[in-house]
């Protein structure tokens, strides 16, 4: 164990010489003559003061995410808005933000996967248009920049492995050693400390392309650069593969959800926006309609399923836990239940964490104390937003008299069972709607869409989390009971039928490349190839591209290497004239 923390350190070393050696020989290149300039230089369009908002929000990021992300800013549409605020671009930031967000809609790290970083990424592309002067919303030039900065996220993601999820595995064994000493008070600060690793990890990215805005000769000679009729060429057929990224998120969504059940719903979202031209908030609604009807029989049923019918009782017949301590342990939850996530222990020294001040109630002597912490700093992980739940079972069971052999066999069989329930109802269907609709209105209705995110996110994800604790509390294992009978599922295949369905229908707006090609006819007159084919199915170019990311995935290519082959897709046929942005 202590040659991989080791090995470890040495990754972490090498890795932070290496980008200390890059912003070293980039110095003299790019004319970085100094990394914190005067606020009033000029040519400075990022300045320090800047570049602090942009630490500070990436924090608030980092310190939420590694909760069950109750704030929702890990979205695109969220931070870079926010990130245009910071830097005075909001409305060119917003429709960045959005376009982004339905790149990386598909895209959410679960388990022990790392999965390309969309929050580094956006604020990237955010300066990058502020650095270039972009000041006006259009198309062309910002899916450029999609383009561009989706390199980025894989690369934050690599420094995200290094730095956090291989390099905060000491932590765990800090715990440990907190643990034997007694010191059981030091755990947060320990995790808390852990968790500011990861922000490290996001940081440097973040501050390397800063460093470029606040150098006025680099932003004069990227501007200068990017203004060439060559590179405006090159620019305009990386706007074509800007706007075929979106393929790649909502494909991978819709092999996440797709069974052969799904196939109407699918139809269905294409339909409304190909034929019936609807907003996608109104395809959600109609759609939600359909699915009441279709299944109200059984999601009716599954709702009067989760009133149980029994409370836990605890031992002697009173309650030992306050109300209070309930509110303290969901707090700890929404915000703290991944602090110091690392490969070894996951999420095991945040759940000690959260049960610091439960075990400190129960336990009655020292040694007590140790054992139980001790088993709750093992190995533990599942959905986050599923994490109340376990927590509410483990408190009841525990104040009822539970031993610890027990309670570690129910942490341990509902884990997994529990992850899979939660990445699907959570990440890869409700995040997928709420941000998904407030992507469209964005495009349509300005700062309605990420307020309407908003608002579709952080209540129901607070909201189901309390009650998921509470309930778990109140009524022990026989929520447990409830979850093995299967009913709960009608309702998550319900919610994926509405997400295949958005789905369906931000695929074909939201890959918006046409072929701008035309033939001459008989008498002279050109005709339009897009008319055409519109005559024959409309918006058939974007379903293909989007069906088609959905094939490969399915048939086990990886999204890297689809996204790749997009990406040349889309380069080679906008440089020769074949597609362009719709």
């Amino acid at each position: 164990m202590f040659a991989r923390i080791r090995i470890d350190s040495k990754l972490y070393i090498s890795t932070l010489c290496l980008i200390l050696l890059t912003l070293a020989l980039a110095k003299p290149v790019l004319g970085l003559d100094t990394f914190l300039p005067s606020p009033t230089q000029a040519g400075v369009v990022i300045t320090p003061l800047q570049l602090a908002g942009l630490a500070a929000l990436l924090l608030v990021i980092v310190y939420t995410f590694l909760g069950f992300n109750p704030l929702g800013f890990t979205e695109p549409l969220l931070i870079g808005t926010i990130a245009g605020f910071i830097l005075g671009i909001p409305e060119v930031a917003l429709v960045l933000s959005a376009m982004l967000e339905l790149v990386y809609l598909g895209v959410f790290p679960i388990g022990g996967a790392a999965a390309p970083c969309a929050w580094v990424a956006t604020i990237v592309a955010v300066m990058f248009a502020k650095i270039l002067g972009i000041t006006e919303v259009t198309t062309e030039a910002l899916s450029s920049i999609v383009a561009l900065v989706v390199p980025i996220g894989l690369l934050a993601m690599y420094i995200e492995v290094v730095l956090a999820r291989m390099g905060c595995v000491g932590y765990s064994h800090l715990v440990d050693r907190l643990i034997d000493s007694g010191n059981i008070s030091a755990i947060g600060p320990v995790v808390a400390l852990g968790t500011f690793q990861w922000f490290i990890a996001y940081l440097i990215p973040v501050a390397a392309f800063a460093a470029l805005g606040m150098s006025p000769h680099a932003v004069e000679t990227l501007r200068a650069f990017v203004n060439t009729p060559m590179v405006k060429k090159i620019f305009t057929a990386l706007g074509v593969a800007g706007w075929l990224m979106p393929a790649i998120g909502l494909g991978w969504l819709l092999k996440l959800l797709y069974t052969s059940e799904m196939l109407p719903w699918l139809i269905l979202g294409y339909v409304l926006i190909a034929y019936l031209k609807l907003p996608i908030l109104g395809v959600a609604l109609l759609v939600a309609g359909l699915i009441f009807l279709v299944w109200r029989r059984e999601l009716w049923e599954a709702i009067r399923a989760a009133a149980p019918a029994t409370t836990a009782a605890p031992a002697g017949g009173q309650r030992i836990l306050t109300k209070k301590d309930l509110v303290k342990t969901f707090l700890k939850i929404a915000f703290a239940s991944q602090w110091a996530w690392n490969y070894e222990r996951m999420q095991g020294s945040a759940y000690a964490f959260i049960m610091t001040h439960i075990e400190k109630k129960l336990r009655k002597t020292p040694d007590e104390l140790k054992t139980w912490m001790k088993m709750h700093n093992e190995f533990f992980n599942t959905n986050p937003v599923m994490i109340p739940l376990i927590v509410g079972i483990d408190a009841a069971l525990e104040e009822s008299g539970a031993d610890i052999e027990t309670v570690r066999g129910i942490k341990t069989s509902l884990m997994g069972p529990l992850a899979g329930l939660g990445d699907g109802i959570f990440w890869f269907t409700w995040r997928p709607i709420a941000f998904g609709i407030g992507a469209s209105l964005a495009m349509t209705a300005g700062f309605v869409g990420p307020v309407v995110a908003a608002v579709l996110w952080i209540p129901v994800v607070l909201v189901v989390g309390w009650l998921l604790l509470h309930y778990g509390y109140k009524y022990g294992l026989s929520i447990a009971t409830i979850l093995r009978t299967g009913r709960i599922e009608i309702i998550r295949t319900a919610l994926a039928a509405l997400a295949v369905a958005v789905i369906a229908a931000l695929g074909v707006t939201y890959v918006n490349v046409k072929v701008p090609l035309q033939i001459v006819g008989m008498k002279g007159a050109a005709i339009s190839i897009q008319e055409c084919i519109d005559k024959i199915m409309p918006r058939l170019i974007p379903l293909a591209f989007f069906l088609g990311a959905f094939a490969l995935m399915k048939k086990g290519i990886s999204p890297i290497k689809v996204l790749g082959l997009y990406f040349v897709i889309g380069f080679v046929l906008g440089l020769i004239g074949v597609l362009a942005p719709g």
